[in-house]
């Protein structure tokens, strides 16, 4: 009898976010380690995120291919080829040449909905003494919970919720952009790969590139081709210099400088060339905006835990360290030198003025993102003080 048979049990613990949740299933996957029976499903609030089951699934197979004993049977729920009387017979009947079954079955869930019993013969399955030595079934997608009822009621499955990444920090650490989940995922994957991420490096690669763990990990790929054993903060800016994200930190620079001229440069070279991505795509006008809005918020935010702790009398390297930015280096420059003309006033009217750019655009019906962040740039522009 396989590992995979004798390791089971439902995990007891409270779950822990949704990366570390999966690491730990693919290294168990991988050493073929994984409980018998493993049903993977979307939130039960939230946005889901497919790409952790994805990974499981990967590491599952490879370790079912490595052992050619298996009878392995992989099933995609979602194609139009699907037929239960396949499962039915593979479930049913002893594997080939007395060899062990594995059950993989994607996209569980549309198979479940248009065959009502299928949950049914996949718990008997589960429960049979002589069943598959691995049943691991992905069933994505909203409403499933009473869909597979009878299957997560089996006694020692193991039942797994996957959702998107919280790419914004923890309300106790609301300045600090490496403590967002995304962010410490960027962290546990470079340090997979090898890869060393100096302070604000994790936090500066989501602002760029989302809380998606597939565009996440593309990121590090990125970085990893490049030859890079360390990668700070200033390098992932680099990176994207000439990209929406690059113009983002540009105009988030702009208007928490009180320079006006300068952001409307940034979205003078917007409407003239169109925005792409540090990795090519298109990005519309709307998302465009979301995006600046996004950046520019996330740094007054930084900006403003760095002030406040000088004005109550920290030393610099200390504020920029409670505040999540490298305590020397460019980073450090840039907000020595943003702090030159951002006291606490005009930080408030950054954060008035991005509250009122959402509003034009996501209440008042304005047309033209771009117009939202010129009077944006407008509203934030300080005359310099003539000597």
């Amino acid at each position: 009898m396989s590992a995979a048979r004798r390791s089971s049990g439902r995990s007891t613990k409270k779950k822990a976010d949704p990366g570390t949740v999966c690491r730990e299933l693919v290294e168990l996957a991988d050493a073929g380690r994984l409980p018998r029976n493993v049903l993977l499903l979307g939130p039960t609030r939230g946005e889901e995120e497919p790409w952790f089951a994805e990974q499981v699934l990967a590491a599952a197979r490879r370790w079912a291919r490595r052992n050619e004993e298996f009878d392995l049977l992989e099933i995609d729920g979602g194609s139009p080829d699907f037929e239960i009387g396949m499962l039915d017979n593979f479930l049913s009947a002893p594997g080939l040449f007395g060899g062990e079954r594995v059950l993989l079955f994607a996209r569980a869930g549309k198979a479940m909905k248009k065959h009502k019993r299928l949950a049914k013969i996949l718990a008997d399955a589960a429960q049979a003494p002589d069943g598959p030595v691995l049943m691991l079934i992905e069933a994505p997608g909203a409403s499933m919970t009473t869909v597979v009822k009878p299957l997560s009621s089996v006694d020692g499955i193991r039942v797994d919720r996957f959702r998107k990444l919280y790419s914004d920090p923890p309300p106790w650490r609301p300045h600090d952009l490496d403590a967002s989940e995304a962010a410490q995922f960027v962290l546990a994957e470079a340090r997979a790969r090898k890869l060393t991420m100096g302070a604000g490096a994790a936090g500066a690669l989501v602002q760029l590139t989302g809380g998606r763990p597939m565009d996440l990990v593309q990121g590090l790929e990125h970085f990893e081709l490049l030859g890079l054993g360390r990668i700070e903060e200033e390098q992932v800016r680099q990176v994207a210099a000439h990209s929406a994200e690059g113009s983002a930190f540009d105009f988030a620079d702009a208007i928490l400088d009180g320079d006006g001229r300068r952001a409307y440069r940034c979205l003078g070279q917007m409407r003239r060339r169109g925005l792409r991505t540090w990795d090519g795509k298109r990005i519309a006008p709307r998302d465009a905006f979301s995006m600046m809005v996004s950046v520019s918020a996330k740094q007054r935010l930084q900006t403003a835990a760095v002030r406040a702790a000088l004005d109550q009398g920290m030393e610099f390297a200390a504020a920029c360290k409670a505040a999540g930015v490298a305590a020397g280096g460019p980073p450090a420059q840039r907000m020595q030198s943003r702090l030159r003309n951002c006291d606490a006033q005009h930080l408030g009217t950054v954060l008035s003025a991005l509250n009122e750019a959402e509003l034009h655009i996501k209440r008042e019906g304005w047309g033209d993102p771009v117009h939202a962040l010129e009077y944006l740039a407008l509203r934030c522009h300080r005359t310099p003080r003539r000597a």
